[in-house]
């Protein structure tokens, strides 16, 4: 008999207990357990970020860790293209011209899109991307839609599709120089809305409609002729398709009902995988060069409404947990629009707020230590939309008004009080009196900026920010804006403020501070508005939450000092509270979405480890 190392190369070693990672074929005695453990493959799909809009007849390229999605539809055919980096989506560039249900091929920085919609059967119109923008290209031979692509921008493939009239599922094959278009040998059978994956030589079209049902053939090309390859096991269209010639993932598509179905090629044959997508989905797109050990699925209909649910499948040793917002402890009291300040999850201070009844103010102050939130003293001035800084031992609270005062003119403050851990105290007013001032940094230096001045005897919006010493005030950099309810994270000499409740109304805008002037940043992929969470540093942001839509603001996002990606989404959207120094220790607490809640939520970054289990010996 052979022994294991004979066998596979390897050792099996004794441990007392499991190491962090391991390689495919190790393997290791737990003394401790009296196990016998070693890495094991997982193959599985994992929720992810969603898009930034929902949409199916969508069409992807790239990996699984840079991606595009290109075009689709919505209520409209649409022309923007999103870029996921494999945690979240990021606005892309535009195309010339709108498209959906096209073929596409090619990498995030070199991608090509043809055909699709609109046009009664389809159009011709090739667009070319280099990761900035897209370039119209020389056109397609033949017009039609419902097609794929494959292959790369200077080696692409055009695969069936449909034009009408007479609504006929077509077998024409083209092949892309990245400059022309032209002709190559048909498929054996018509197919549309089929699923393609591999290069211009070594290439697959999947599945996909075969007037007046659908077809479970798939063909290999190898750059001249097309043959029969195996029949997946699940007949389909409308679904997706990734990987190469050997090594193929087929996901989702119509039955003629949406389907969760995943299915792996080796070449030769299709199996069915014990992984399933969590949302069954069919015109979804698609990251096809993904190699068949991973893939990505994104968009889609279920069968309807259109989604914006991203999946990323993984077959390796590796076990993925997607970034997610869960339940915490709730609030004391439910409340929005309070100053916060703390670490993050496990150590943050919620004082004040706008809350129901009347007096619509409340000048109780909770401090949250990752498990149960505490009462502790009253704030001298009640207020609500303030300023705020610092951690729980050395918290700021900023100017803020008064929302018992309305009909009649709102009060507005400019005090300032200092938390000690324990107690509020009053220090040095600051020069302007406003709400909605934005604001970054500690208890002893901290800017704040914009803000709504007080009625009397103009209402205006400030542009001025300043500084504040732990005593002093100081005039900072003029803001290049009028907002309104920004959040901000970071330090006085590297500070970033985002979003923007009003004037002239929400949006996504975002600002770098150096501690001298302000510049305007890459804007957010959503329009949060204002009154969000916001947690980290001006190169690792989070923001969740925000005045509006509610709906769309439950989508937090990522800012890595340069770019903004979507993540995890909150349970509950609207307004939302919540401070902290660490991005992947995010906090949600309270808030507002319509109605007052007093709902925490706590954010946990994605993770990956090991798969280690335990075999058997038998």
């Amino acid at each position: 008999m052979s022994t294991y190392r004979e066998i596979i190369g390897k050792k099996i070693k004794k441990v007392s207990s499991d190491p962090s990672s391991g390689l495919d074929g190790e393997m290791w005695y737990n003394s401790t357990t009296g196990t016998l453990r070693g890495p094991a493959i997982l193959e599985a799909w994992t929720s992810a970020s969603p898009l930034i809009t929902a949409r199916y007849e969508t069409r992807g390229a790239g990996t699984t860790t840079a991606a595009l999605c290109i075009g689709g539809y919505t209520t409209t055919t649409l022309a923007n293209t999103e870029e996921f980096n494999g945690s979240g989506w990021a606005t892309g560039g535009a195309m010339p011209g709108v498209k959906s249900a096209s073929a596409t091929g090619g990498t995030q920085t070199a991608a090509f899109v043809t055909g699709g919609y609109p046009g009664p059967g389809g159009n011709t119109n090739t667009y070319e991307y280099n990761g900035t923008a897209w370039t119209a290209a020389n056109a397609l031979g033949t017009a039609r839609r419902n097609f794929v692509g494959a292959g790369t921008q200077t080696a692409g493939l055009a695969l069936g599709g449909m034009y009408d009239p007479p609504d006929t599922p077509l077998t024409a094959t083209e092949e892309y120089d990245g400059t022309n278009w032209t002709s190559g040998n048909a498929m054996g059978t018509a197919a549309s809305n089929s699923g393609s994956a591999g290069i211009q030589t070594a290439a697959l079209n999947i599945a996909g409609f075969n007037k007046p049902s659908n077809t479970a053939v798939t063909e290999e090309y190898d750059g001249t002729n097309w043959a029969t390859g195996g029949s997946v096991n699940t007949t389909r269209q409308s679904l997706g398709g990734s990987g190469t010639q050997g090594a193929a993932l087929a996901v989702g598509g119509g039955t003629p009902s949406a389907s969760t179905a995943t299915e792996t090629y080796d070449g030769s044959s299709w199996t069915t995988s014990p992984a399933s997508l969590a949302t069954a989905r069919l015109q979804q797109g698609a990251a096809q060069s993904a190699p068949g050990s991973t893939g990505l699925a994104f968009g889609g209909l279920a069968p309807s409404p259109y989604l914006s649910a991203t999946e990323e499948y993984n077959k390796s040793t590796t076990a993925v947990t997607a970034a997610a917002w869960s339940s915490g402890t709730n609030m004391g009291s439910a409340r929005y629009g309070g100053q916060y300040f703390g670490t993050g999850k496990t150590s943050q201070v919620a004082v004040s707020g706008h809350v129901p009844g009347s007096p619509p103010i409340t000048a109780t102050s909770e401090t949250y230590d990752g498990t149960t939130w505490t009462e502790g003293n009253n704030i001298n001035t009640a207020r609500y939309n303030g300023g705020s800084g610092g951690v729980e031992t050395a918290g700021l609270v900023v100017c803020g008004r008064d929302p018992s005062s309305a009909p009649a003119p709102q009060v507005y403050y400019s005090n300032v009080e200092e938390y000690n851990g324990t107690s509020y105290s009053e220090q040095t007013d600051c020069p302007e009196a406003a709400y909605g001032k934005a604001g970054a940094g500690t208890q002893t230096a901290w800017v704040g900026v914009g803000g709504f001045l007080g009625p009397a005897p103009s209402p205006s919006y400030s542009t001025a920010s300043q500084e504040y010493d732990g005593t002093n005030w100081t005039a900072g950099g003029a803001a290049p804006f009028q907002a309104v309810s920004m959040s901000g994270v970071g330090i006085t000499t590297a500070a970033v403020i985002f979003g923007q409740q009003q004037n002239p109304a929400a949006n996504d805008k975002v600002y770098d501070y150096n501690g001298t002037s302000w510049t305007a940043a890459n804007d957010m992929n959503r329009n949060h508005g204002g009154q969000h969470s916001a947690c980290g540093t001006v190169t690792s942001a989070l923001v969740a939450g925000g005045s509006g839509p509610y709906a769309d603001s439950a989508v937090s996002e990522l800012y890595d000092g340069t770019t903004w990606s979507t993540s995890a989404t909150l349970g509950q959207s609207g307004l939302r509270g919540g401070k902290g120094t660490s991005s992947p220790a995010a906090i949600g607490a309270g808030g507002y979405g319509p109605g007052f809640f007093n709902a925490t939520e706590e954010f946990t970054a994605e993770t990956e480890a090991t798969n280690i289990e335990t075999f058997t010996t038998s």
